[in-house]
């Protein structure tokens, strides 16, 4: 009887060895979702525990979250990702033409029904003003144009009567 205990426990103990051993540990998990990630951007950060990867960092795009986490996944031994990379896009580039467009825009806006007819448009810092105008106004939207400190304002409005 203690013979076949014996055995028993044995067989018992050599299966565990053997199964544990063929599942990889954290740390060598860990190495390969490193060098996984890597190849997608170095600003992504992961961190193994029992076979559950947490991704983390800051990453320009969507694309490059979900390829972190493509990566993370296809290491074999993983059991199951948590992506909590942040995706923060870029600022959009505003051009001071963009700016100065902007800005007369508004401002020939806020005038109302007077300024209505007026178009505007920006190019090297010059206001280039176009459309019809009653002469009452004119005066109005050129200070208005005038204040925002373009390099030149070019007024080619027609008086309107």
């Amino acid at each position: 009887m203690k013979t076949k205990l014996l055995s028993l426990c044995a067989v018992v103990l050599f299966a565990a060895i053997a199964f544990s051993s063929c599942k990889p540990s954290d740390e060598q998990l860990q190495k390969q979702v490193t060098a996984g990630i890597t190849a997608v951007s170095s600003a992504i950060s992961s961190d193994v525990k029992k076979g559950e990867v947490t991704l983390s960092g800051v990453v320009n795009s969507d694309d490059l979250k979900a390829a972190a986490e493509i990566a993370a996944k296809a290491v074999k031994g993983v059991k199951s990702v948590v992506n909590n990379i942040q995706v923060q896009l870029p600022a959009p580039v505003i051009t001071p033409d963009q700016a100065l467009q902007t800005a007369v825009s508004t401002a020939v806006a806020a005038g109302g029904d007077a300024f209505n007819q007026v178009v505007v448009a920006v190019q090297d810092s010059v206001i280039t003003l176009t459309g019809d105008i009653k002469k009452a106004d004119l005066q109005k939207v050129m200070q208005i144009v005038s204040g925002l400190q373009p390099k030149k304002v070019v007024n080619s409005l027609t008086i309107a009567k």
